[in-house]
């Protein structure tokens, strides 16, 4: 080798390391809040790892009247977990699948950045850090969250190969995408059409296929609300900029949301963006996701009985985030980007984590609650009736102004403090059955269950009933435990045995706990 030949090696070697060094140690850094508290989240997380060993029982014949059912979308995780389970325990196939979902989609969606940019965009990185464990995170949507992070993985190839015909062989990825879920899936054909054509016009007839976009939007509006049983919310017109992602539990993510927000209009309104960040295709996407959200349902369901899907503007709401990051990427870096990304990410991860600790302290009491019952007993958890008064222990009855302003609080500082965890079935995992186990009954996962079976309530409607309180205990349903908070902390819980004809709402606190 020559000298000459012999630097150049000694040249471009450093250059490769540092190359690989920047995502791996960002990779590392993102994965600590997966191990820095005994729960990674704590709603439809727990209940996926519950089902998964409901999965397992069914397999090896342990319970009866439960199956596998058959499906073909949003099953991906579903299949993975009883295997991590089996090989991993609870707590490692827990952080395991939640550590690989979270660097798919935050890679997934830096590379899609990065790609409308035309380079790397690491001062970025703290953003996308704060999207990738936001709500849709913190709910636990794993399929869809995993959907998102493959489609965003497909959409940065497509736009750096400018939307050619070698995009068809990302089909078997599409593939993967739908199987894990179809609202992504369905997203990223759209927007790419959309994107593949408008490259390929001027500004003036971009703007017509816009408006032609957003007519199309209109029109699958309307052909959802006719042909199905919808809900749509006043809260999902403010979900549109993504910022609904950074509300958590609440108000103390109120910095965190406001900092994301004006992050993003004082770069929309840096000299080099306030007319391309209009008229960009990146631009267009965006809002046409952000009309998504408005647009389409926030529920969607077959009829009034059966279960819904739920929480799309929410969901879409995460795409739109990314996007609106994609539309000020091109921006040109100033020193104090990175600076306040650092510290808003400081201010959200702080949060998080005493939030994260509050949640893991009741899931331990609920532990310690249920290991006092046999082996295999069913057990339900009146969380959504709140604290009970001393007199009767029913909640006490709100006012008009409360409620509205509870029904501000939760749009402003988020929704997952109001929301019903899963943390009996953590709890309750590989000891005793979770009663009010939803996935069952709704027939949107791959466990399914016969009415009458010893495991879990099968009928919808009765298991929304057992949830309100109003649901009246059968002898069927016996021998039957129910936990009730007799305090007004959130862990102050009880165990009470439940007898026929009792219902939830009715249901008195123990003397000794009165308070």
């Amino acid at each position: 080798m020559s000298a000459s030949s012999a630097e150049e090696t000694g040249q471009t070697q450093p250059k490769k390391q540092v190359v690989w060094i920047r995502p791996i140690a960002l990779s590392a850094l993102l994965m600590i809040p997966c191990l820095w508290q005994p729960i990674v989240s704590a709603i439809d997380l727990q209940s996926h790892l519950y089902n998964a060993w409901l999965a397992n029982l069914i397999s090896q014949g342990s319970i009866h009247d439960l199956w596998i059912g058959h499906q073909s979308t949003n099953v991906m995780i579903d299949i993975l977990l009883p295997w991590l389970l089996r090989n991993c325990g609870t707590s490692g196939a827990e952080r395991v699948i939640s550590a690989a979902l979270l660097l798919v989609f935050f890679w997934g969606a830096f590379q899609f950045i990065s790609a409308v940019r035309g380079q790397a965009a690491y001062w970025l990185a703290p953003w996308i850090a704060i999207l990738s464990y936001g709500f849709v995170f913190q709910m636990g949507f794993l399929n869809y969250y995993l959907a998102c992070g493959i489609a965003l993985w497909i959409f940065s190839v497509l736009w750096r190969q400018n939307f050619g015909w070698k995009g068809l062989l990302l089909a078997p990825a599409l593939v993967l995408c739908y199987l894990a879920h179809p609202i992504p899936a369905l997203w990223l054909m759209g927007l790419a059409a959309y994107c593949w054509l408008a490259r390929r016009l001027s500004a003036r007839f971009q703007l017509l296929i816009f408006l032609f976009g957003v007519e199309a939007l209109f029109l699958i509006r309307g052909f959802i609300l006719v042909k199905y049983f919808t809900l749509s919310t006043s809260a999902q017109l403010t979900f549109w900029t993504g910022t609904n992602q950074v509300l958590l539990y609440g108000c103390k993510y109120l910095p965190a949301a406001m900092g994301f927000l004006v992050f993003c209009i004082v770069l929309l309104c840096e000299p080099e963006n306030r007319k391309q960040a209009i008229v960009s295709i990146s631009a267009q996407a965006y809002a046409l996701t952000a009309a998504a959200v408005m647009l389409i349902p926030w529920a969607i369901g077959t009829s009034m009985q059966s279960a819904a899907a739920s929480y799309i503007s929410e969901r879409l709401s995460l795409l739109s985030g990314v996007l609106l990051l994609a539309v000020v990427s091109r921006s040109t870096y100033r020193r104090w980007y990175l600076s306040v990304g650092l510290l808003i990410a400081a201010l959200f991860f702080t949060a998080l984590y005493c939030d994260l600790g509050k949640e893991s302290r009741i899931e331990a009491k609920i532990e310690g609650l249920v290991h006092t019952l046999p082996v295999g007993a069913r057990v339900v958890w009146f969380e959504g009736l709140g604290n009970r008064v001393a007199t009767g222990h029913i909640p006490a009855p709100e006012g008009s102004i409360p409620h509205l302003v509870k029904r501000v609080s939760s749009i402003c500082c988020g929704q997952l403090s109001e929301t019903e965890t899963h943390l009996l079935s953590r709890a309750c995992l590989g000891h005793c059955f979770d009663y009010m186990n939803y996935e069952p009954s709704t027939a949107l996962f791959r466990v399914r269950a016969a009415p009458g079976n010893s495991v879990v309530m099968a009928i919808h409607s009765e298991l929304t009933a057992m949830r309100s309180g109003t649901y009246v205990v059968k002898a069927s349903d016996l021998p039957l435990y129910g936990l009730i908070q007799c305090g007004p902390e959130r862990d102050n819980l009880v165990m009470l045995p439940l007898a026929q004809g009792e219902s939830g709402i009715a249901l008195a606190c123990p003397d000794a706990h009165v308070r």
